[in-house]
């Protein structure tokens, strides 16, 4: 079994990065309520990646057929500029617009892909295939997500006054428009690199449960990001290992794997009350 799973070490690896990003940043979207603007930023990179795909295909610059990344980076961007500087607190509830956004984005990255030359082909970089994660992969995410964990280590402070009490934060002269239009840059950058190898469910996965798992194993906030963390690399590796040699789709076996180890956080905390 372990000779099998060498076989896709890179591939391993590279889930492995995606894992350690995305939960750091899921603690952020977990607390703050905010699962569903992570699901609607990785929509929007779905569609901005079948959007790169059908331009290629109309004969629009053909290098975005192998490097859809750059049209998908811009679209999640321009998603992360709307929900970061709070647009749709009008009339309509924030909820209902992360909802139009979901919907309209997946429907619109099913239909430019169904129209992309060879859509069959590439449904792969909408639902994704970490089974084809190269070295190279693995050094690009690496070159994207060390910078962002390394602004999350030194902004520790800002980014969690900020997010949870933003008021206070304000008045004691932090700015607090920045820092949040900051952290969702974060979250879109992360989320629009992940998504052409990961696919929409197993970022959104790594977006959620490693951080409810922390939450609901630790009572402090270093302790939160840490078991988020911890979870989300376990499930990635027992995920990763089970699916190979047993023929199982690797997304959703991670995904399982994380379903399970919420549940034992689950009983953990159950226990901590008594």
């Amino acid at each position: 079994m372990i000779d099998t799973v060498l076989l896709f070490r890179e591939s391993l690896y590279g889930t492995l990065v995606i894992a350690a990003a995305c939960s750091v940043l899921g603690v952020y979207v977990v607390l703050r309520r905010i699962v569903f603007v992570g699901a609607a930023l990785a929509e929007l990179s779905s569609a901005g990646i079948a959007l790169a795909l059908w331009l290629a295909g109309q004969g629009f610059a053909m290098g975005l057929t192998t490097h859809p990344i750059a049209v998908s980076l811009m679209v999640t961007l321009a998603g992360v500029l709307f929900f970061g500087s709070g647009s749709g607190r009008g009339r309509i509830p924030p909820d209902a617009t992360i909802g139009v956004t979901y919907a309209v984005a997946g429907a619109a990255g099913i239909l430019l892909i169904s129209k992309a030359a060879a859509g069959e082909a590439h449904d792969l970089f909408l639902h994704g295939n970490i089974l084809g994660i190269t070295r190279g992969d693995t050094i690009v995410l690496l070159a994207v997500a060390i910078p962002v964990l390394l602004a999350h280590i030194i902004f520790y402070k800002e980014f969690l006054f900020v997010s949870f009490d933003r008021e206070t934060a304000s008045t004691l002269g932090f700015r607090a428009g920045f820092w949040n239009l900051f952290l969702y840059l974060t979250l879109g950058l992360v989320i629009a690199f992940a998504m052409q190898f990961a696919g929409v469910m197993l970022v959104f996965n790594f977006l959620v449960l490693p951080a409810v798992t922390g939450l609901l194993v630790s009572r402090t906030m270093g302790g939160t990001f840490f078991w988020s963390v911890m979870s989300a690399l376990l499930a990635g590796v027992l995920g990763f290992t089970l699916s190979v040699p047993f023929d199982l789709p690797s997304g959703p076996a991670i995904i399982a794997v994380s379903g399970a180890l919420a549940l034992v956080g689950f009983f953990v905390r159950l226990a901590q009350r008594r």
